[in-house]
């Protein structure tokens, strides 16, 4: 199995090292981190990534405009959403426009992982 490369879109800096540094020590991948809007599309014409893991709230953001470029620019990349409970009603919409599943914050470490181990690194 090659190296993931991960894009993870998330405005709390906090959390998009916890989640990078959860990965990286757990499986053979890469993470890249972005912010915003403009550093995630920079990073996606720079790097082919195998998974995006985004903030819904980057996500909905100008009605999902940021996820239809996702769609557009990288359309095998699979989309990952990170949520919170009460964003309910956006998962099921980014669903509908092509994210392939969704994480719900706050989430340990351990959960984190498992629920990316069965996403992204499953044996084929």
């Amino acid at each position: 199995m090659s190296r993931k490369m991960i894009l993870i879109v998330e405005p709390d800096r906090d959390v998009s090292e916890l989640f990078a540094r959860a990965l990286e020590t757990h499986r053979d991948c890469k993470c890249y981190l972005a912010s915003n809007e403009r550093d995630a599309l920079d990073l996606l014409k720079e790097f082919t990534f195998d998974v995006i893991l985004a903030d819904m709230g980057a996500v909905m953001a100008e009605d999902y405009s940021l996820l239809r470029k996702f769609r557009r620019i990288a359309p095998t990349t699979m989309v990952v959403v990170d949520a919170y409970l009460h964003q309910k009603h956006h998962i099921s919409r980014a669903l509908s426009l092509g994210a392939e599943d969704y994480v719900i914050k706050p989430i340990t470490v351990e959960v984190f992982r498992k629920k990316m181990d069965a996403l992204c690194f499953a044996v084929a």
